[in-house]
């Protein structure tokens, strides 16, 4: 059918240029005709490369492309002596609006991985690029299939735990909005919330509910802060250091605990120099926060030695230090 059209083109350009054929005759007979020919094709052929268009990137383009990555903090957990969280991961789909669903394939299908190793801002590709019809997209929907625990007990011996995942679990959908544009990339980082996922039931089982955080990956928020190392003591007594963050989720610019929510803690434990540093990764930016710090001995509660609000106002770039790059919050 394109040929078609190309040739019907070739030949309403060649009977222009000569439908005057006595004008042809006094140009010079068969060599003109010899140097209009050339002319009629690179005249058709142009009109065909134009019309199939170039190679580069295209702002008319009605696809874009979407890549995911996984990671979570290092989660403070109801175990202790984790060795590794082993998830199988069967399903990732993003939600248009007004739209479907729209399933894609992630790394692996399904995808099984430690996401105890991906910790302290590293990252593992969850989902390869793959093109999506451009537009809005409300929701990102994560399918889980299995997961295990492993663990040493007080004697050293590792055992394996079989996380129960409650139906109404096995699919989750998270509100997140995102642009898909044409011909542009968009890149998500997923941090799969271990410390909140992980639930002891009453009978002593464990239970798998995912809670994730979405957010775009160039623009995450990092919140990092110092703890004297020598505050953590030393073995066997050594002490823990308990960082939870909580997100002004009424947007209140106060902190509220009987409103906001928890949006991650993690586990610190004493590093090799004067300070120990810690940082909370893959942050929502634009949002208020609030950051408590609790230093724990061994089989006594967490005593609290430090918080403060950080309002979205208080950001100068990606990274927020408490109380400075070099000072120790105690």
């Amino acid at each position: 059918m394109l040929f078609r059209f190309y040739f019907k083109a070739w030949k309403l350009l060649s009977g222009e240029l000569m439908q005057d054929e006595t004008q042809f005759l006094k140009l010079g007979g068969r060599q003109m005709k010899k140097r209009i020919f050339p002319l009629v094709f690179a005249i058709a052929m142009g009109i065909i490369f134009a019309g199939c268009g170039g190679g580069g990137g295209d702002s008319s383009s009605s696809t874009g492309t979407v890549s995911m990555n996984i990671t979570d903090a290092k989660p403070y957990l109801p175990l202790e002596e984790v060795e590794s969280i082993t998830i199988t991961f069967n399903e990732v789909s993003f939600h248009k609006s007004g739209g479907r669903w729209f399933t894609v394939d992630t790394v692996t299908k399904p995808y099984t991985l430690d996401l105890y190793q991906f910790s302290d801002g590293a990252k593992t590709q969850f989902v390869p690029p793959v093109e999506l019809e451009s537009g809005k997209y409300t929701q990102v929907r994560i399918g889980v299939a299995s997961a295990t625990m492993k663990y040493k007990d007080e004697e050293g011996v590792t055992k394996t735990v079989f996380l129960e995942i409650p139906s109404e679990n096995l699919k989750t959908d998270k509100n997140f909005e995102f642009n898909v544009e044409g011909g542009g990339a968009v890149d998500l980082t997923v941090d799969f919330d271990l410390s909140q996922s992980i639930v002891v039931t009453g009978t002593g089982t464990y239970q798998l509910k995912p809670v994730l955080h979405l957010v775009k990956t160039e623009e995450a928020w990092t919140i990092k802060g110092n703890i004297t190392s020598s505050e953590f003591g030393d073995p066997p007594a050594q002490k823990e250091a308990v960082v939870i963050v909580y997100w002004d989720s009424d947007r209140s610019g106060a902190f509220d605990s009987g409103v906001d929510e928890e949006y991650t803690r993690l586990s610190v434990q004493k590093g090799s120099s004067a300070l120990t540093t810690f940082s909370i990764f893959w942050l929502v930016p634009q949002e208020n926060y609030y950051v408590e710090v609790y230093m724990k001995d061994p089989g006594v509660p967490a005593v609290l030695k430090y918080s403060k609000f950080i309002k979205k106002g208080d950001w100068t770039s990606k990274i927020y230090w408490l109380e400075g790059e070099t000072v120790a919050l105690f």
